[in-house]
């Protein structure tokens, strides 16, 4: 039992005490859920708000409704309160309320005391709660997947990744889907089965249209309830927490307003249908004017739902109309200086992008200028290269040539050295020759004496030794001019092997200087090939600098004429953003 006694007097006078029990026990089963040491108010004081918001009278009006909802569900995430805690006890105090009106429309008129119909409503409000809150159990790992979100980026807002953020907005609108499910499946459930239980008590026959009745009001109470648990969960306390921690989102008030002012009439309309239809279900008129009095104060509360849902929405909308039209006059100053600064700029860059285009048509008809004079240059490396190559093929068949002279140089040698030997051997016959000869002479002479020594009869044989002897004279005698003739051509065989020999080693020395000479041709030729296929990359490169250029020069251009219609778009957004200061000025 809590601290906090419900007054017997004034609004509960005309309860019984079993109904100021119950009540009593509500409110303390809410006192429980809410009791906590980090609270900013006391349980008690929280309490007696509850009771001010939903048994409020008529002249309580909806700033008491506002003031006990925001102390309620509004407090910041410093409170320890938990989302889904405050969620239960909000859905079992508006499944209460909504199961109580359906049984004063209903039922009213058989009881004598309104705590009779509080009492009543207990096993329907057991069966609607039961399946209300057992729809609602699927609600707690959302809601809490979703206040670990929001104590993760209130603890620091840059830990918080897409994901995180991903799944704070998948369980900001999952949290419709089970409310709607919990509402319509509850008090389709739980209400309908009111004419069954009242049937089994013997208060009222069962019949076919009190059920299709309730089953209509069912779905409109339980759309104003979704309604209220809506706004007050979802569109305040969770839109605010995902605010904190840096995530914008909109209300969107008017949508859940619409919802609510056409679900209130709905309520009324089938509230008010139940006045003929119990005036022609009890002709006797017992209890009629308990029912009568009973409906009106019901139709009172119910019309004071609607206006207190309406006001409240409203000046909901009314504040973020306001917070809109602040932050868009922020925003429009904000931007009618960026438009005049970016004017400025706009204005500058202009002048800067014409420098820039002028300077970049002479950088054009330069580098024009520089791609002829680089192709005269690829033309004279290519011509020179041409010529380095033509004059590396002479001297290689310069080389070659003197090669032959070598060769046929060596023949020439080794033919001289052979004709020496021969010649040797000429020498060696004709030295034969002459011994022969000089033995010749002796026996000649010899004979000849014997010839002498023979008187008439060796006259003959004289005459024959005379005349061999003057033969082996004229031998010798050819046979030093032979040998004269042989030394003159040894003389001539040795001086021309020398000359032969010098001539193979200035060939040598030729064939060397050429290929010295052919090497620094092939540096010449490597160096011109350099040369001509740098004066190629040297031309590419030019060419593609001057498309460019040219491309720069087109797309400056453009940039200039953009930067002037930028200008222009800019004087009107100036404009522009004067009237849109006119307009917020007079939300």
């Amino acid at each position: 039992m809590g601290n906090i006694r419900l007054p017997k007097t004034g609004l509960f006078s005309g309860f019984s005490p079993k109904s100021l029990e119950t009540i009593q026990n509500m409110a303390d089963y809410i006192e429980k859920v809410f009791q906590n040491p980090e609270h900013p108010e006391s349980p008690s004081l929280l309490k007696n708000r509850i009771v001010q918001v939903f048994f409020a009278s008529q002249s309580q009006n909806e700033q008491i409704f506002e003031a006990g909802s925001q102390a309620i569900f509004l407090q910041r995430g410093e409170t320890g309160m938990k989302i889904y805690s405050r969620f239960l006890a909000l859905l079992c105090t508006t499944t209460y309320i909504g199961v109580f009106f359906l049984r004063v429309f209903h039922y009213g008129f058989f009881y004598e005391a309104p705590g009779e119909i509080i009492m009543g409503c207990l096993p329907t409000v057991l069966i609607t709660m039961s399946l209300i809150i057992a729809c609602a159990l699927v609600q707690k790992p959302i809601l809490g997947r979703f206040e670990a979100i929001i104590q993760k980026g209130r603890k620091n807002k840059a830990s918080l990744t897409d994901s995180d953020k991903e799944e704070c907005w998948r369980c900001y609108k999952n949290f419709d889907i089970v409310i709607i499910v919990a509402h319509v499946v509850g008090f389709l459930v739980g209400a309908g089965s009111t004419p069954f239980i009242t049937a089994m008590k013997g208060i009222a026959p069962f019949s076919l249209i009190d059920l299709l009745l309730i089953e209509l009001q069912s779905i409109g109470i339980g759309f104003l309830c979704y309604t209220v648990n809506n706004v007050l969960v979802k569109r305040l306390i969770m839109a605010r927490c995902m605010r904190d921690i840096g995530i914008e989102i909109s209300d969107n008030l008017s949508k859940i307003l619409n919802v609510a002012v056409v679900t209130c009439i709905y309520v009324s309309v089938m509230n008010m249908l139940m006045v003929p239809v119990n005036l022609l279900r009890n002709p006797s008129g017992r209890g009629l004017g308990t029912f009568l009095l009973y409906s009106a104060i019901a139709a009172v509360l119910d019309i004071a739902a609607c206006i207190v849902t309406y006001a409240m929405i409203a000046i909901r909308i009314q504040r973020t109309e306001k917070s809109v039209s602040n932050n868009l006059m922020e925003q429009t100053l904000s931007l009618a200086s960026a438009t005049k600064e970016n004017a400025e700029s706009s204005h500058n860059q202009s002048s800067a992008v014409k420098e820039i285009v002028a300077t970049m048509h002479d950088s054009t008809e330069l580098a024009n200028n520089i791609g002829e004079k680089i192709r005269q240059v690829t033309d004279l490396a290519e011509k020179s290269r041409d010529a380095v190559v033509s004059g590396s093929k002479s001297l290689q068949d310069n080389v070659q040539g003197l090669l032959e002279i070598k060769s046929t140089n060596m023949l020439t040698i080794e033919g001289i050295k052979d004709l020496n030997a021969k010649i040797s051997g000429i020498w060696d016959i004709v030295s034969i020759i002459n011994n022969v000869a000089d033995q010749t002479k002796i026996i000649a002479f010899n004979a000849e004496l014997e010839a002498s020594s023979s008187g008439e009869a060796g006259k003959n044989f004289h005459i024959v030794a005379t005349e061999i002897r003057r033969l082996s004279d004229n031998i010798i005698d050819s046979i030093k001019e032979i040998r004269d003739v042989i030394n003159e051509i040894q003389g001539a065989s040795d001086k021309l092997i020398l000359d032969s020999e010098k001539g193979t080693r200035q060939i040598d020395e030729g064939c060397d200087s050429v290929r010295s000479l052919e090497g620094g041709f092939a540096s010449i030729l490597d160096s011109a090939k350099a040369t001509a296929d740098s004066s190629h990359e040297i031309l590419d490169y030019v060419s593609q600098l001057t498309s460019s250029s040219e491309q720069i020069f087109i797309t400056l251009k453009q940039i200039a004429a953009g930067i002037e219609s930028f200008s222009q778009n800019t004087a009107n957004i100036s404009a522009a953003s004067e009237n849109v200061k006119q307009i917020a000025s007079l939300l």
